[in-house]
């Protein structure tokens, strides 16, 4: 009898592990539909993206991408009010962490979601959202008492963001900035590889990225806080140098970072934090590294509109000789689907069609992040770029820059920073 319990304990614990171990990062951001005020209250739109191991918890196929059912994860989560400087979340509600799946590599056994909730918030409120729970999957961690990483083979995860609903100095409401990162990358160790963190923000707005860490607001980060060895982080460029020398194939490691915007270069204190954690996975390195590279037509930005069919192509070019690309995964907008890929006409290069349709809810900044893998496993970099959905009947243009157009002005009582007419 002792044994058949004893067994079975065991088995609970193993099945907790295998459920338990699959977070692999994401990102929390929000946006008021309408930036400026007309009443006491505002719709505000919450966009969960989270990124699955599909092995465990994050199973998704064809068949839930094209019918938006089932929803992933497997298991449950809230995305729920943690902080709040009056004591009052501005009439929040938790929320789901289901998602709708929009890709999944078998390659990389990782999954990608996204979802978009609206809820109406009282204007002027001030509190923190958070997804909070573990784990993630196995994981270098910064040592808490050393320099270096750690092994932590079930560290909890926080990732959320803080909301401000006053009006900023040039009379809107702020929209945070949007970013993704596709997870894992693959490293090979003994090398030093260059990650730039894509971003884009609706207001124009000045960019940084720092490290995640605990604040007295919120814990950005649970049980992964810390640089990630080996990291260098340029933080006004939002690119990360990775470092791989020396460590171990096959480990994981987590990458935690703030996206922030500023009123100008020389502000301290940002409008938002949006938070962008993802996993670096340290692989063997093959006797060709010639990596397989994406392209395609588009700019930097491209302006589409709502309820419009827009269609793009990406071109792969192989790396090493007689490989063919294997599998191309991505992190895109809800909606958008991915044809096979196919044989391009031009000799050793590979074709995959994008097609979107995007919806109202998605009016704004978009990201697209993909990565191809090669049948000799070899990733490509990421290859990403940034839409502005606008409505029907709006130009179709993207953000341009306005920051040589502020500045910062002082007055005998308070420092602020305002719009310069020019």
């Amino acid at each position: 009898m002792i044994l058949i319990i004893i067994t079975y304990i065991l088995t609970l614990l193993d099945i907790f592990f295998v459920e338990s171990s699959h977070f692999s990062g994401g990102t929390v951001t929000w946006k008021p539909i309408a930036n400026t005020i007309t009443g006491s209250t505002v719709s505000v739109m919450f966009t969960q993206s989270y990124q699955w191991r599909l092995s465990t918890a994050g199973y998704c196929n064809q068949t839930y991408i094209v019918n938006r059912s089932p929803l992933i994860p497997s298991m449950s989560g809230i995305l729920a009010c943690v902080s709040s400087h009056t004591g009052f979340c501005g009439g929040y509600s938790s929320m789901s962490i289901f998602e709708y799946c929009t890709d999944y590599s078998t390659f990389l056994d990782s999954s990608s979601g996204q979802i978009s909730t609206v809820q109406t918030i009282t204007i002027g409120s001030q509190f923190c959202v958070a997804f909070q729970s573990g784990s993630w999957i196995p994981v270098q961690v910064a040592c808490a008492s050393s320099t270096g990483s750690c092994y932590n083979g079930g560290a909890s995860w926080s990732i959320g963001t803080c909301l401000d609903l006053n009006i900023r100095y040039d009379g809107v409401i702020n929209t945070p900035p949007v970013a993704t990162v596709v997870s894992p990358i693959n490293v090979p160790v003994n090398s030093v590889v260059n990650i730039d963190i894509p971003v884009t923000d609706a207001n124009n707005d000045v960019i940084r990225c720092r490290w995640a860490q605990l604040t007295t607001s919120l814990d950005e980060c649970a049980g992964v806080c810390g640089v990630a060895a080996g990291s260098t982080l340029n933080s006004n460029d939002c690119k990360l140098t990775f470092n791989s020398t020396g460590k171990t194939v096959g480990d994981y490691y987590v990458v935690a970072l703030m996206v922030e915007d500023y009123w100008t270069s020389s502000s301290y204190l940002p409008f938002s934090s949006i938070p962008l954690q993802f996993l670096i996975k340290i692989v063997s390195k093959p006797s060709c590294f010639t990596k397989p590279k994406i392209n395609s037509s588009l700019q930097e930005c491209t302006a589409i509109t709502v309820g419009v069919t827009f269609t793009f192509t990406l071109t792969i070019m192989q790396g090493c000789v007689n490989t063919t690309i294997g599998d191309i995964y991505r992190i895109p907008p809800l909606n958008m689907y991915k044809s096979e890929i196919s044989p391009a006409d031009s000799i050793n290069a590979w074709i995959m069609n994008e097609t979107w349709i995007p919806t109202v809810d998605q009016v704004g900044s978009q990201v697209y992040c993909a990565i191809a893998t090669d049948s000799n496993y070899i990733q490509s970099e990421q290859y990403c770029l940034t839409f502005t959905v606008v409505s029907i009947g709006q130009p179709l243009t993207c953000p341009t820059n306005s920051i040589s157009n502020r500045t910062t002005v002082t007055t005998t009582t308070s420092t602020y920073e305002a719009m310069q007419s020019i």
